[in-house]
């Protein structure tokens, strides 16, 4: 049996509802502890990818995703240490509300994450319109789970010094807990934002800019000493579980090339995944399918999701590119699309009245509606044949779409998928397959799907062996 114990100060950041300021505050945070000389390990609960790549912007390192719907509580443990073992503290963004899950107890929420990794935990309250009411809020959640270790408030929104005061007096009489920051109402430029949350920060033009305004506002309104005196206060963990490890599928280090779509159009990726894909010992190659001509000498390839939509034209103008693609896809090549990959290989985009070609791949048009098709967590079962998964096999991952399926007029889809939660493409089916190509809704994390890596490699190597020259 190996062990690992991870010393590492930390703490959970969380709040009582989405929107109440969590990403704002922690990257504020993590920025203020790297003005510090402090190397921040930066983390997020859940299966974000917009929060996730700021967070690691934030950091200057790779911020992992930790969830344990999708990861067993042993892996968690075992990505936190090894992710933060250099690290002089780790900072760990939550979602949502603090016991928001998948059910009425909880499950899979902030505070269960916070337990497994023994993490203190400060809680964002808002303090807008409110003044005794923030101390019930944060006794309530104090009562519901007394095994969580929340040690104090940080209050967002305050109207002035007074409010502030009356705020921070009602919390300490009532709950034992400090206040260590109080944020005053205010507008932060350079915000945009898109959908559910920060516009990516590979489309904002001001990113250093945004992260700059967040630490001077951390630095000055919130007490720094006291929030890492609090994160050292994290007990020591403990996993006697064995180390996830990625089997090594590739003898030779980079003779298969597995390619990889990343531009401002494919943009979500878990660096979990592409650690996995490199720890099976291929060579991963970065496409644009903005700005390459041709798609280059590879023997798979991976395109996960983003926005194609808001690059439909400039996606859609590239028509060599795609060329390149069908081709290399009718000649065999294993390709693995999640969410905006599915509508790239689908015949079109159509946006309001445009309709955008696309590659052509998957027999079906993709349609942008106004509200989410498809948001929250997802579990499949495999019941089709297809190049990567095994029939029989379940697979749980998450879906945050706002774009839906049309298929073309009389065509007989191949499905690998069943849908047991959920809604994929439309409620039923979801992992289209059309020769060595699948494409889904269905965002897996390699931690939770611990297969899915070495079959893509398996995938290409046999690509590579069969069309050697």
């Amino acid at each position: 049996m190996t062990y690992t114990t991870c010393d590492i100060p930390r703490i959970v950041i969380a709040a009582l509802r989405g929107g109440a300021g969590k990403t704002l505050v922690t990257l504020g945070l993590v920025a203020a502890l790297r003005k510090r000389d402090l190397k921040v390990a930066v983390f997020k609960k859940g299966p974000d990818y917009i929060d996730a790549n700021w967070l690691g912007f934030a950091a200057g390192s790779p911020c992992y995703n930790l969830d344990s719907y999708l990861m067993d509580s042993c892996v968690i443990l075992d990505s936190f240490t090894r992710r933060s073992s250099d690290a002089d503290i780790a900072v760990i963004e939550g979602a949502r509300g603090l016991f928001d899950g998948v059910d009425s107890s909880g499950e899979y929420s902030t505070s269960e994450l916070a337990k497994t990794l023994k993490a203190p935990t400060i809680l964002i309250i808002e303090g807008l319109k409110m003044s005794g009411t923030a101390a019930a809020l944060t006794m309530g959640c104090q009562i519901l789970d007394p095994e969580l270790r929340l040690e104090a408030v940080i209050l967002n929104r305050v109207a002035g010094a007074r409010h502030e005061d009356i705020l921070k007096t009602s919390i300490a009489n009532a709950c034992g807990i400090p206040t260590v920051g109080a944020i005053a109402k205010q507008t932060f430029r350079n915000f945009p934002q898109r959908h559910l949350g920060l516009l990516p920060i590979q489309e904002h033009p001001q990113a250093h800019a945004l992260i700059e305004q967040v630490e001077a506002v951390i630095s000055r309104d919130v007490d720094i000493d006291a929030v890492i005196e609090i994160a050292g206060k994290a007990q020591r963990i403990q996993n006697s579980s064995p180390l996830f490890s990625q089997k090594r599928v590739i003898s030779s280090s980079g003779e298969v090339r597995i390619g990889l779509l990343r531009d401002s159009a494919f943009q979500f990726y878990y660096h979990d995944n592409l650690d996995a894909l490199r720890a099976t010992g291929a060579q991963l190659v970065e496409i644009s399918a903005l700005d390459d001509r041709y798609l280059p000498d590879i023997h798979g390839l991976y395109i996960g999701g983003g926005f194609p939509e808001t690059n439909a034209e400039a996606l859609a103008a590239n028509v060599s590119f795609m060329e390149s693609l069908r081709l290399a896809v009718d000649n065999g090549l294993p390709v693995y699309a999640e969410c905006g990959g599915l509508m790239y290989l689908s015949r079109s985009i159509a946006l309001d009245d445009r309709k955008f070609p696309m590659v052509g791949i998957f027999p079906m048009d993709t349609v942008l509606k106004r509200k989410p098709q498809g948001l929250g967590y997802i579990e499949v079962e495999v019941v089709g044949s297809n190049p990567f998964y095994p029939v029989g096999a379940s697979i749980k991952g998450h879906e945050f779409h706002y774009s839906s399926v049309l298929l073309e007029t009389g065509a007989k889809p191949k499905y690998a998928f069943k849908v047991l939660r959920g809604f994929g493409m439309d409620g039923f089916h979801d992992g289209i397959c059309v020769k060595n190509a699948i494409g889904s809704y269905l965002h897996v994390h390699a931690l939770g799907v611990s297969v899915w890596a070495e079959a893509i490699a398996k995938r290409a190597q046999e690509f590579r062996l069969s069309h050697r020259e």
